[in-house]
């Protein structure tokens, strides 16, 4: 009996024995995300310690029991369990966490997760960029980004915005950004050539621990954008977009300020200067006319056209995204216009396990056309002058073609137009390729040429029938190419030690070459409008031609490490070399490190429901500046023309001392979010600049004006503050506003030969030691109310106070002498509150957004009011409203003096707070919701939509436009909005 129980036993033991193998199994899959495969991804069973990774094609294989439960986690990614069934393939597609879902480009090799950057980085999406009516993406980032001050100085369709990052960081060199596309530097001119709809995000790039690594050109940030791309594995999708809208004066109260026809002749009458003879003269000839000559210079609801289509997808083993462009934008004055053709294809492939290469090309070809008449031109920029009874067209209404504008003595602008044709026209080409290889595991080798090179045309002629200058027509050519070509090799390791020790180590090697040519060429004495050619114009024959070249050689290397993602260190080196630099000052060398602490991830902070993240950073490090001309540190020759022969002179005097601009940046940061609701960041810099490359005056018996060599210093600190919430969320709604802004101040800490201030002749613009960049002018005190006298203040006598402004009522004088009186205004060159605010809601398919830039503490000297508010100088010419308040009897409170004296000078009444808010953008829209598409296989999506750009602006400003980037405003081209419908499809 024993013995049977005994064998029943062990029959029992061997049957549960073989049960239990039989339920052990491998299960295989694989994990993705939404772009493709993810390689690294851990899979633990839970409870365990058995587990396994994610090759690089996201293939894994691991033994379990039907029953197990396998835990799929990722950083940046949420975590999923999965139950063991029968099945013995579980193929995952894991979502982002909502708080780390963006990858982020900062430097080279991978893309990191946002919230494992150390670095400081904003990333805006191709959402916020896509369907704005401008031609350059910089517009759409104006107000966006803490920390970098976008301005659109002129309302030509082709302009480049002014962009700045935490301040001006030198005071001789470049203050922009350095722009890099898919890895490859370009210069901001490229920007207007690409086409915006092609970019996934734009990154900015702004403490030193992200930007250190980019060395020696990254001093004022870095701006990387990112195209679109194709995804693996998914059927091809075709997106055709179409815009269009009408533009306007994005603001007309200046031109309205002039006298109108009434009030300009009661004004001269009283002033004066028209009898009463004249002015029944001017009644009896013009009788009605009324002129608003901004309407004759400026056009209404000018067209806008963009159409683009595109078409991603891909296969197995290859991704691709392919679209063409075409952008038609007229200005509002005349010869102003822009038209761009644009292609891209982006192409990657995924050759075997261990090989991946892919292509990217830009193109874009553009015709554009800027309006010549600014400044001090009455053809557009003071045009305003024009006595109001005039009329720019005949009794017909036609413009006047056959010769000047009866009285005004000037051309109508489109005669003009007509008779000074002129064009120019830019192909523009930035191809990209590379190949990636890991040998190994966890080892990628990865290298990459890219190319920026553009070739411009610039045609303008005189037509011999232009009837200022019968039979002597003129004809000029001007042709230039620009190559830059960058080869970057970079070698990446990470592995992971416990799966709470992660290291990543990358080492790299970059190359930049540029070269620049350029030759021009003019004729005159043309006498047939169809022999045009330069070879037709007999006379002054004129040529000339420019060449030039740089080059870059740059090694670099970057250390990331994590302590169970809590606790994340980086460390960047970068030695760069330059040929622009003396022979021993080629090289220089620049670093940076940075920590995060991931608060959130401590037990005592884990389970507090309330806070869903809190981070702390702080990084500092170095970058240099190398933004000057190619040849500064060499002496050199030219060449010049005696006696028919070609000689020799001197043509700078060199600087073989000549280094690299240094900057240190040091950055404290707090990111955190809470309530599921609320999302703040908010970072405070210090960023010092030494060795500034300016250049230097020096008296003129040296035989040399200026030598540019590596002096004083400058710091700007700061904060910056980014804050985002949810009124209202739901499955179906939400209304969000956000906040974004910049406190920025600058002081100039050291200057040169050892002087404590300097005055930028012929600017208003000084540099003192312990000030900011302020605005230096004859400081207007009063106008006598007994004797219509104006007075300004003297400025101090003391040189230790020399910089201090002096408004000392006892010590004025009414002898004006802009030299003798020029001082601190007190007030700065540079605004120092920038930002944007607006919001965001939809409801069931409805959608509404709404952008407001804004700038406080913004000065500008306005040049315009000079020829405006001078009637006593300009006499006999329209002048401002303004102008009738002038002195006339004893007591009177006035904004000018008598007519005995000018009305007035340049002096600080001309210096106006030019800050603004702008309603930058308002789109409202609807996506037709799926289940109106479901009984259809044609059309995946549907998006209708109307965009208002410049809308409305508020400024106390009293010229064309507050927005404009520079210490003076003179015949600015004002902004302009624009009202656009469009509508996208995908199919």
């Amino acid at each position: 009996m024993k013995t049977k129980f005994s064998g029943f036993l062990t029959l029992l033991l061997a049957l549960a024995v073989q049960l239990t193998f039989a339920q052990q199994k491998t299960i295989s899959g694989t994990v993705t995300d939404e772009t493709g495969p993810l390689p690294g991804v851990t899979i633990l069973i839970k409870g365990t310690a058995i587990g396994t990774e994610t090759d690089f094609d996201g293939n894994y294989s691991i033994s379990a029991n039907t029953g197990d439960v396998l835990v799929f986690s990722f950083v940046g990614m949420k975590t999923v369990e999965k139950k063991v069934g029968n099945a013995t393939t579980i193929n995952l597609i894991m979502e982002s966490d909502n708080l780390l879902e963006e990858v982020v480009v900062v430097g080279y090799g991978a893309g990191k997760k946002l919230g494992s950057i150390v670095g400081s980085v904003v990333q805006v999406s191709s959402e916020s960029i896509k369907e704005k009516p401008s031609a350059n993406v910089l517009d759409a980032l104006q107000g966006k980004v803490p920390g970098l001050q976008i301005f659109s100085s002129s309302g030509e369709p082709s302009a480049t915005q002014s962009i700045r990052l935490h301040g001006v960081g030198s005071l001789g060199s470049s203050s922009t950004p350095l722009f890099v596309i898919d890895g490859i530097p370009v210069s901001d001119g490229s920007l207007v050539s690409l086409n915006s709809n092609d970019f996934e995000s734009v990154t900015v790039l702004k403490d030193a621990s992200a930007t250190s690594i980019y060395g020696s050109r990254a001093a004022n940030g870095v701006v990387y954008i990112t195209t679109k791309k194709g995804k693996r594995n998914q059927e091809a999708t075709i997106t055709i977009s179409s815009q269009y809208g009408v533009s306007n004066m994005a603001n007309t109260d200046f031109f309205e300020s002039v006298m109108n026809r009434d009030e300009f002749l009661d004004f001269m009458e009283g002033a004066g200067y028209y009898d009463a003879g004249t002015i029944d003269y001017i009644n009896t000839t013009f009788p009605d006319t009324d002129t608003k000559w901004w309407e004759t210079y400026y056009k209404k609801n000018q067209p806008t056209l963009q159409m683009d289509v595109s078409v991603n997808g891909g296969g197995e083993k290859t991704s691709y995204y392919v679209s063409g462009g075409f952008y038609d934008q007229q200005g509002l004055a005349y010869q102003s216009d822009f038209k761009r053709y644009t292609l891209r294809s982006n192409i990657d492939t995924k050759v075997s396990d261990w090989f991946q290469m892919g292509l990217n090309v830009g193109l874009g070809y553009d015709d554009r056309q800027s309006n010549p008449s600014g400044s001090n031109s009455t053809n557009r920029g003071l045009a305003l002058l024009a006595q109001p009874f005039y009329s720019p067209v005949d009794e017909d209404g036609n413009p006047y073609m056959d010769g000047t504008i009866p009285g005004w003595g000037r051309y109508h602008p489109a005669y003009r137009e007509k008779v000074y044709p002129a064009n120019y026209s830019r192909l523009n080409i930035t191809p990209s390729g590379y190949i990636q290889i890991n040998p190994i595991k966890n080892v990628t080798f990865k290298s990459q040429m890219g190319i920026e090179f553009y070739d411009v045309r610039e045609s303008s002629q005189r037509l011999p029938s232009f009837v200022g200058s019968l039979g002597n027509g003129s004809a000029y050519e001007d042709f230039e190419r620009n190559i830059t070509q960058t080869i970057t090799n970079t070698l990446e390791y990470s592995f992971n030690i416990n799966d709470i020790h992660d290291f990543t180590v990358l080492a790299g090697q970059e190359y930049v070459k540029n070269e620049y040519e350029n030759f021009s060429a003019s004729s005159n004495g043309h006498n047939d409008d169809r022999l045009l050619l330069l070879s037709a114009g007999p006379d002054n024959r004129d040529v000339s031609q420019y060449k030039s070249e740089y080059v870059f050689n740059s090694y670099f290397g970057r250390f990331d490490y994590s302590f169970d993602n809590k606790y994340f260190l980086d460390v960047t080196v970068r030695r760069d070399g330059s040929s622009r630099f003396g022979e021993n000052n080629k090289y220089a060398n620049f670093w940076s490190a940075g920590l995060m602490w991931r608060l959130k991830s401590e037990n005592f902070l884990k389970d507090v429901s309330w806070l869903d993240n809190l981070n702390l950073k702080v990084s500092t490090g170095t970058s240099g500046n190398a933004a000057i001309g190619n040849y500064n540190s060499l002496a050199t020759v030219g060449t010049n023309q005696y006696n028919t022969s070609t000689g020799w002179n001197i043509s700078a005097p060199g600087n073989t001392d000549l280094s690299w601009e240094n900057q240190r940046k040091t950055t404290f940061a707090v990111n955190t979010s809470f309530f599921d609701r609320v999302r703040l960041d908010v970072e405070y810099y210090i960023r010092t600049t030494e060795d500034m490359l300016v250049s230097v005056p020096y008296p003129y018996t040296s035989g040399f004006a200026n030598i540019t060599s590596n002096v004083g210093s400058l710091e700007n600190k700061g904060i910056d503050v980014a804050l985002d919430f949810d009124i209202v969320k739901g499955s179906d709604y939400y209304v969000t506003p956000y906040v974004s802004l910049n406190y920025n101040e600058n002081k100039v800490t050291e200057l040169f030969q050892g002087r404590d201030y300097w005055i930028i002749p012929n600017t208003g613009v000084a540099w003192a030691v312990g000030k900011p960049v302020s605005l230096f002018y004859p400081v207007f005190s009063h106008i006598d109310s007994q004797t219509g006298v104006p007075y300004w203040y003297v400025p101090n006598a003391d040189p230790d106070k020399v910089v201090e402004p002096n408004f000392d009522p006892n010590n004025v004088t009414s002898d004006f002498n802009t030299a003798a009186l020029q001082q601190s205004t007190g007030k700065d060159r540079y605004p120092p509150l920038n930002g944007g605010f607006g919001l965001s809601a939809g409801y069931k398919g409805f959608f509404l957004t709404a952008d407001f830039a804004f700038s406080q503490g913004k000065y500008l000297i306005n040049n315009d009011r000079y020829f405006f508010e001078n009637p006593t100088v300009f006499t006999g010419f329209n002048t401002s409203k303004r102008s009738a308040d002038y002195w006339q009897n004893p007591g009177d409170e006035t904004l000018f003096p008598s007519l005995d004296y000018q009305f007035t000078q340049f002096d600080s009444r001309l210096i106006e707070d030019a800050s603004f808010v702008r309603l930058k953008t308002l789109q409202f829209g609807y996506n037709v919701p799926e289940k109106f598409l479901k009984n259809q296989s044609f059309l995946k999506s549907l998006r209708l939509y109307v965009i208002g750009r410049n809308l409305l602006t508020w400024t106390e400003y009293l010229g064309p436009d507050p927005e404009v980037d520079s210490n003076l405003a003179l015949g600015t081209n004002p902004n302009t909005k624009q009202v656009s419908f469009g509508v996208e499809i995908k199919l």
